[in-house]
Parts: structure tokens; sequence; C-alpha cells
């Protein structure tokens, strides 16, 4: 199957959740998602999280992580065109067009900063550490020279046997879902 085939089929999926099972499934990924960080010795004030401000498909973990003492970063495009993350807090984000599509992300004054932890977006997600993104290429740029952890979150339902990977795309350490954590 296509990528393009694949990535119709998994938006069709993901639009069929109702707001209580989404929210559901979005505290149980949050649950497994700071269960790893806790068994990796993560949960800390010096560690920076590279999150992602959700499109309504996506998962959102931003709301149970603020006030948890975590510096927060959000990507961002740089004047190259490049993305990049921002340290910011998830309330001063503005809405933007630069991923070519409306989302939030940093004002351009916030410090750019790598990350230590990186949660990666994605339409679906493999056992092995595939993704695939939305297509547009921007995560797979970055993690080419990213060195710190990536995580890729997903519902259980993204979970796919056969994503089509190319030279181009970069595989992740770890997939986190509603149901489980995934080593790679």
């Amino acid at each position: 199957m296509s990528k393009e085939n694949l990535r119709k089929i998994l938006r069709e999926r993901l639009n069929n959740f109702n707001a209580e099972e989404k929210k559901s499934k979005e505290l149980s990924c949050l649950s497994y998602f700071t269960k790893l960080l806790g068994d990796l010795s993560l949960l800390s004030s010096d560690k920076t999280i590279g999150l992602f401000a959700p499109l309504s498909d996506e998962i959102d973990i931003v709301s149970g992580l603020k006030g948890q003492g975590f510096k927060l970063a959000f990507p961002s495009v740089n004047d190259l065109g490049q993305m990049v993350f921002r340290e910011s807090r998830y309330e001063d984000l503005i809405e933007k067009s630069s991923f070519k599509v409306k989302i939030f992300e940093p004002k351009l004054e916030c410090l750019e900063i790598d990350p230590d932890i990186l949660v990666v977006p994605g339409l679906a997600f493999g056992r092995n550490g595939e993704r695939l993104g939305r297509g547009k290429g921007y995560y797979d740029k970055y993690l080419k020279n990213y060195k710190g952890i990536t995580i890729g979150l997903s519902f259980d339902e993204q979970l796919i046997a056969d994503i089509p990977m190319e030279d181009h795309d970069c595989y992740l350490n770890w997939i986190v879902t509603d149901k489980e954590i995934i080593e790679v």
C-alpha cells in the first residue's frame, strides 16, 4: 500500500474516535509516557521535552504535563525554513502557518533549544520504530542530526505492521501507545 493511501485510511480511523473515547486514550498514553520517563530516570526539571501542539486528530498529552516541572519546547520554523525547537510554555504558543497548516508554535524570540527527549507525532508507527508522518518531511530532516531520545506517541489503532520506509525516513527509540510501551 502506498504511503498516501495509508495516510488517508489512518486519518479516517483517527477521526472516528468520539471525544470521550479520545480523552480516555490520551490519559492512558500520558500514564504510559510518564511511566517510561520514570523508568528511564528522566523525570527531572532539568530535562527539556520537545512536544507538539496537537492537531485535532493527534494525541494531546501537553495538558497533562503542565505544572510537572519540565521545560517544554515546541517546533517552529527558522529563517532557513528548517524545523527547530524553541523553549516555551504551551499557553504562550501563537497560531501560525509555518508547516503549511495552522498550528500553535512558539514566538520567534523564544530560545532555540535541542530537547533531551523528543515526542514525535505521526499517523502510523511500527514496532521496530518506523513512523509515517504527514508527508512534509520536517521531522525526518530534524531527526537526521538529533542525538536525544525519540518517543513516538500513538493510539493503539495507529500501530501498523508494514509501514513503507524510505532512505530519508528515521526510526524512533520508543513507541508509547494507550496500551503499551514498545522499546525499539
